[in-house]
């Protein structure tokens, strides 16, 4: 195994002797091979790189292929990557990653570990320091992209002046005026943040904090290398080493300030770390190598996250930090080349917000009882420029992210084929079998209605309805046909849906929240202004009530199987709770839900089997027109039924796009599971 030490310049004079030495003596312990080299060395179209090879403390030139690992110390910005480096990534997956600044990280990390967090802001203008100041009293002022306490300036009041320290050892008393002008000076180039001044201080007055540094390794999983106190100089209130601080004997430290519970105090600073490290790689597209993560304690034991750093300080552990890093790469080795992860694999396609974490379980439940390799990804992951592709897997009971291969065949959850946003995921994906293939976008209303119409069993099922085009010809759909919903074509999960009704001279217009009450001319200027606006749908209302008059309506959830056959993984009854809201899938509505084998006998006692026989046969009918119709394949399809107190069943909506499976999780993974696995049975991969 070769592992290529990548610098864009020279890399010995880019990197630091220790740290090549220690990755030299690393590298042989371990019996791997390691060359150095810079952009200049990389041949994009032989594919070779021209490096220098270490051998019995000498360096030798020599041409080889692309190293299977690339150990890219210091990584630049992906727009400052010269061309033939970004070759090189798609070939060859890199080790070292980069992560935002100071406050793309707070933010990321501002919901699941809020608790953890001092109170930060952007500096937009000087009163933001003044605001600051007022409520906690001292504050530090700190650069978002700075690195080593470089730009850190704390402010205090002081004898109704301000206290204007600088890391450097600056101090100055200024009025409110030349406080304003001193923050408007930092922030005219660089974005700083303030946060509360709350230091931890040693009996010496010294500002005290924790580096706890953290490496993936030969597992692919973060461990704590090495945790250690940083102790900066008396009256100070930066700790950084760079900066003059010291960093004394951990356990020392501990037991000088907490005693007995100098052992569990470490143990929570180190988990403490491992846990926030995995939330700052979260939403990135790939897998963090390396953090140093910073924490304040205090006396009590409370924790305060400082900072995050992808390229932490290691000048006093390069032989430990070593270890991990040669032990990672050959992780990625083994992932690569099918060492382990080996087998076949389902790799489920997942919006950037996801909440279907019952689907995740279900699923990688299911594929391991098929023997099958399961995962979820984003199309950012997809879309990342890396041989390998950054996924969450179900390990030891939790979810946890891991370099994988791509997967033999992708479940599309996402459904964004053709926008732009997802295109290079796609491209990407192109080779590998899929279970959707339609363009994105939700079918309109309009458009299904022709699709389905034509066929003797589904016509008695369509709804009657028109196109809004003007306030006349709506006007004359609801004299002909009674109680009227005026909905948009497109999907709009139950948004933007009204219900006219004529009531003596006037129309009661229902939306989900509010009741009015229109004359005709009213009414008329309603309807022009929604003609006008976008395109809407008449249908005739549907009588969808149980006894209670509550309304409903039933989804029936169909998935390819096995043998490429539509079939039906459940009937759900959604109810609403209220007799007012006609629309059940509105947001401001309280529905509920019931079991389908409870719902039949209660609405339609003595019928249960002549009705489940009618709705699932009109659901099968559906299906195959639809697979009939379509030039493009679908995995899934969710209908939207109601059906009136005399048995009738009308079609509201065939879902033929992102379909929901909420407490049908376990039904969808035993059908889809298969599924996937006879696609990939039916398009072998090229070795």
């Amino acid at each position: 195994m070769l592992i290529g030490v990548y610098h864009r310049s020279d890399p010995f004079t880019s990197i630091a002797n220790e740290r090549i030495q220690a990755l030299i003596a690393e590298a042989e312990r371990q019996q791997l091979s390691l060359c150095f080299f810079s952009v200049d060395g990389i041949n994009p179209d032989r594919q070779t790189v021209q490096a220098l090879h270490p051998y019995q403390g000498q360096f030798h030139p020599r041409e080889t292929p692309y190293p299977d690992i690339v150990l890219n110390e210091s990584p630049e910005l992906a727009a400052k990557r010269p061309e033939a480096e970004k070759m090189l990534r798609k070939e060859v997956p890199f080790a070292v990653h980069l992560i935002g600044d100071k406050e793309s990280v707070t933010t990321i990390l501002s919901t699941e570990f809020a608790e953890l967090l001092l109170p930060t802001k952007k500096i937009e203008t000087p009163t933001d320091t003044e605001t600051m100041l007022k409520l906690h009293g001292e504050v530090l002022l700190k650069p978002s992209d700075g690195r080593q306490g470089g730009g850190i300036v704390r402010v205090k009041p002081e004898k109704h002046r301000y206290r204007f320290d600088t890391v450097d050892g600056d101090s100055r008393l200024l009025d409110l005026r030349e406080l304003r002008k001193a923050v408007r000076r930092l922030t005219v180039q660089k974005t700083y943040l303030i946060q509360p001044y709350r230091p931890t201080l040693t009996p010496q007055n010294e500002p005290l904090d924790y580096r706890v540094h953290v490496q993936r390794d030969r597992n692919g999983e973060f461990q704590v290398t090495r945790t250690y106190p940083r102790v900066g100089r008396p009256g100070g209130f930066v700790s950084n080493l760079s900066a003059g601080g010291r960093s004394p004997d951990l356990d020392e430290t501990l037991v000088s300030i907490h005693g007995e519970q100098a052992a569990a105090m470490r143990k929570k600073l180190e988990e403490t770390a491992l846990r926030l490290a995995e939330g700052v790689n979260r939403p990135y597209p790939f897998l963090c190598n390396e953090l140093g993560i910073d924490l304040l304690m205090d006396p009590s034991g409370e924790i305060r996250f400082l900072e995050a750093n992808a390229s932490p300080e290691t000048r006093d552990h390069e032989e430990l930090r070593a270890v991990r890093l040669l032990e990672y790469c050959r992780h990625l080795h083994e992932v690569r080349t099918g060492a382990i992860r080996s087998r076949r694999s389902i790799g489920m396609l997942v919006a950037e917000k996801d909440n279907d974490s019952r689907l995740h379980d279900a699923m990688a439940f299911a594929s391991a009882a098929h023997e099958t390799d399961f995962f979820w990804f984003r199309p950012v992951d997809a879309a990342y420029d890396s041989p390998l592709l950054k996924s969450m897997a179900f390990q030891n009971g939790k979810w946890i992210a891991q370099a994988r291969r791509l997967p033999d065949v992708v479940y599309d959850r996402l459904k964004e084929r053709g926008l732009r946003r997802s295109e290079k995921a796609y491209e990407r994906l192109a080779h590998i079998p899929n279970t959707h293939t339609r363009p994105a976008g939700s079918f309109n209303k309009l458009k299904a209605y022709e699709l389905l119409s034509g066929d003797p069993a589904i016509d008695p099922h369509l709804i009657p309805y028109s196109l809004l085009e003007s306030a006349e010809s709506a006007l004359d759909f609801i004299a002909r046909h009674g109680q009227t919903v005026i909905k948009p074509s497109g999907g709009t999960k139950g948004s933007a849906i009204i219900v006219v009704q004529k009531e003596g001279e006037h129309y009661r217009i229902d939306d989900p929240v509010y009741s009015h009450l229109l004359n005709a001319d009213q009414l008329s200027a309603l309807l022009d202004g929604l003609a006008a606006s976008k395109e809407m749908v008449l249908q005739k209302f549907i009588d969808s009530m149980t006894s209670e008059n509550l309304p409903f309506h039933i989804r029936v959830h169909l998935i390819r199987d096995a043998n490429d056959d539509f079939r039906i993984i459940g009937h759900m009854p959604y109810i609403s709770t209220q007799q007012r809201h006609k629309v059940v899938n509105h947001h401001s509505n309280l529905r509920a839900f019931t079991q389908w084998h409870w719902f039949l006998p209660y609405q339609f006692p003595g019928r249960e089997e002549e009705m489940d026989a009618k709705i699932d046969a009109f659901a099968y009918a559906a299906a195959a027109r639809i697979e009939q119709r379509l030039e493009h394949r679908l995995w899934e399809i969710g209908l939207d039924l109601g059906i009136e107190q005399d048995g009738s069943i009308w079609l509201y909506e065939a879902n033929m796009n992102k379909v929901g499976v909420i407490n049908r999780e376990l039904e969808a993974a035993a059908l889809l599971v298969p599924s996937c696995i006879r696609l990939i049975n039916d398009h072998p991969q090229q070795p």
